[in-house]
């Protein structure tokens, strides 16, 4: 019984002494490499010398390239070949084996040994410097650091009102790519711009603009069938001359019939002969000899004009029939005037208010209806199928279930003569073929007949060989609409008695 336990004790310590020998044997192996279960920014470096681990995390390193962005979009990218940029870990890898016991190798059994390293960045400072003070931004600009644009009216534009500092900035790219940054913004870095002096020119330029702005800023708008129209800037700008206008200014000549035409205003005064009073061109606009810009009475005149020619009976059908409203306004007169708003008493307030300076005032005009407007529902007065008659235009239009069915060119009564056709809404109230058309000094043969109102209807008239324009204006027929045969030949096979019939001027 002894005897085996000496025995079990001598293979013990037989086999301590071997463990022993291999640990210290291992320990003399990771003297010069790393011990097991090492690793180093996730490089297993067992038994691996500091040149081949160093190897290993310079292949895997990533080197970014260096953006520097400018104000206005610019950006300079520098590689980390452009300034012969160097990564080496040596310094921190032969750290750890001048400062680790290599027979404590041991102890990782029990711990995987985890480590981060930083490198050591080295690169070629003059490489970089030379690089950035090449960038174009530092190029001079010979142009204007302040000008005048046409945008929502005229504005003034000083894009290049700040030039890049290059001392500050190759301070700051400096401090940026020695600690590591990857991206520098100048436009959130202090000093790196700072703002351009005003030239002479520049001065000009602004002075010019405070007068621009002067007299395009205004604060009245109009209210039109609960819409509201602003006079802005963008509008007024419109009516200030340029010396493009000037040649088309000088030709204008005064027309009392014509609001406007051959007026124009220059401070507070209304003048007619631009020759005579002296026009100066400076910077691209027209002056007066008192340094007044000078407005179009015509162009201000045509933005009223303009009001009025939009807010239309057609532009009430239009919101009919894409089921946005069913009121539709017209103007109840045969004498060819269709304007459902008055303007010229606007346009006289307006020139009023820019003679006397005044129109930077917040005032809200409304534009009153003009006499003779009525409206109807046509919803109730149409439905969905109908003829239309736009004697603006002089066409002809035949609606059914809201589909546009047949369109065609017409002469309605002349308006010169006192035989407009009449407007409002009407039906077809009786169809004859082969017909004579009486009056008191014509008679007219007609081969189709569309009954209207009263005396009025829509007929061929064989003895036109054009439609539409405006023939009305000065051969107009004694009332009727007149259609060319082998179109109104086709309406009135279709159309029933009952038909609501639309016509406005």
């Amino acid at each position: 019984m002894k005897k085996g336990f000496k025995i079990f004790g001598l293979f013990i310590t037989i086999g301590l002494v071997i463990f022993a020998g291999l640990y210290v044997l291992l320990g003399m192996y990771y003297t010069d490499g790393f011990p097991c279960f090492t690793w180093i920014n996730g490089v297993y470096c067992t038994g691996m010398t500091v040149e081949q681990v160093n190897a290993e995390l310079v292949a895997q390193y990533k080197c970014e390239d260096f953006v520097i962005k400018g104000t206005d979009g610019e950006e300079l990218v520098i590689s980390p070949e452009d300034v012969n940029l160097k990564v080496d870990f040596t310094g921190p890898l032969r750290d750890f084996i001048d400062n680790s016991n290599p027979y404590a190798w041991g102890l990782n059994v029990f711990k995987n040994l985890v480590i981060q390293y930083e490198p050591d960045i080295t690169y070629d400072r003059s490489l970089l410097l030379d690089k950035v003070a090449a960038w174009e931004i530092f190029e001079e600009k010979e142009i204007p650091n302040v000008t005048i644009v046409k945008g929502n009216g005229y504005e003034l534009h000083d894009a290049y009102n700040l030039v890049p500092n290059k001392e500050n900035i190759l301070n700051a790219v400096n401090i940026a790519y020695d600690t590591h940054k990857t991206t520098l913004d100048l436009s959130e870095t202090e000093g790196c711009y700072e703002e351009l002096q005003l030239s002479e020119q520049d001065l000009r330029t602004i002075a010019l603009f405070d007068k621009l702005d002067e007299v395009q800023s205004c604060g009245i708008s109009y209210s039109v069938m609960g819409e509201e129209i602003p006079v802005n800037k963008e509008q007024v700008s419109k009516w200030i001359l340029t010396d493009k206008d000037l040649e088309v200014a000088l030709e204008e000549e005064y027309d009392k019939k014509t609001p406007g035409m051959g007026l124009f205003i220059a401070g507070n005064r209304e003048i007619m002969d631009l020759e005579e009073e002296g026009v100066l061109a400076e910077d691209g606009f027209l002056f007066d000899y008192d340094g007044n810009l000078i407005i179009s009475e015509r162009k201000m005149y045509e933005f009223l004009k303009g009001i009025e020619e939009t807010y239309d009976t057609s532009r009430f059908l239009a919101n009919y029939k894409n089921g946005t409203g069913t009121e539709v306004f017209y103007r109840d007169n045969s004498r060819g005037n269709g304007s459902l708003i008055e303007i010229d008493e606007e346009f006289e307030y307006l020139k009023a208010a820019f003679l006397a300076d005044t129109k930077s005032a917040s005032v809200k005009r409304e534009i009153s209806m003009a006499d003779g407007v009525k409206s109807f529902d046509a919803a109730k007065e149409l439905g969905q199928t109908y003829i239309e008659v736009d004697m603006g235009k002089q066409e002809l239009r035949y609606y059914v279930d809201g589909q546009l069915n047949m369109e065609m060119p017409v002469v309605t009564g002349n308006i010169n003569r006192g035989r407009g056709t009449p407007t409002g809404v009407y039906n077809i109230y009786n169809k004859r073929y082969h017909t004579y058309l009486r009056g008191a000094d014509y008679v007219s043969y007609v081969n189709y007949w569309l009954g209207v109102h009263k005396g009025v209807g829509i007929h061929d008239a064989n003895w036109r060989n054009k439609f539409g324009e405006e023939i009305y204006k000065r051969d107009g027929s004694h009332g009727c609409i007149n259609c060319p045969e082998s179109q109104v030949s086709q309406l009135w096979e279709v159309v029933e008695v009952g038909t609501p019939v639309v016509l406005y001027y």
